[in-house]
């Protein structure tokens, strides 16, 4: 005899498939959990934009790149006084690639931003999303990269941060593209 009604493979399978329907059901009444669900973290999504109301995914889209700029100057402050405070050439020269990295995401986002503001085109947005979190890999990798030298990273936070502050960022301009072809349909 069964003490729980779906202690069977069976049960367990429908329920985690309810479950998962429910979750990839579009909603047009919160786009915030419509980015979240589908960002690199759900939770850290909903913990940081959870503050606020957003009424589109244009508004979402915004507030997205604010917080990844902000992000990414936070830690080029940090690099500049790690840089500061060592003597390790190897190590200088991993904080001189993801400081470059870093920067490149700013210069970006904020480029294509002026653009979005403007011309409310998500594809630039996008791919500064994309960029972001490559670059934030890029920089975590470059611990590994020099020969007979393996560095600890002091960035792995801060990369990992910016990775999903990139996904937020692609997960909300699909929204928004999505949202304005329904409009235009």
């Amino acid at each position: 005899m069964t003490l729980y009604p779906f202690s069977n493979s069976f049960g367990l399978t429908l329920i985690l498939c309810l479950i998962i329907a429910f979750f990839m059901t579009p909603s047009t009444s919160n786009p915030l959990a419509q980015v979240c669900i589908n960002s690199k973290n759900p939770r850290f999504c909903l913990d940081v934009f959870a503050l606020n109301t957003y009424d589109s995914p244009y508004e979402l889209t915004i507030v997205a790149i604010n917080l990844t700029l902000a992000t990414a100057s936070k830690t080029i402050k940090k690099i500049h006084t790690l840089i500061d405070q060592i003597e390790d050439e190897h190590l200088i020269d991993i904080y001189n690639y993801c400081l470059n990295f870093y920067q490149f995401v700013i210069d970006y986002l904020r480029s294509t931003e002026e653009r979005f503001l403007k011309e409310k085109q998500c594809v630039d947005v996008n791919d500064a999303g994309m960029t972001a979190q490559v670059n934030a890999f890029r920089c975590e990798k470059e611990f590994q990269r020099k020969w007979g030298y393996i560095y600890d990273s002091t960035l792995t936070k801060e990369n990992k941060n910016l990775s999903i502050f990139g996904s937020i960022i692609v997960s909300a301009t699909d929204l928004l593209y999505n949202s304005t072809l329904r409009k235009n349909s």
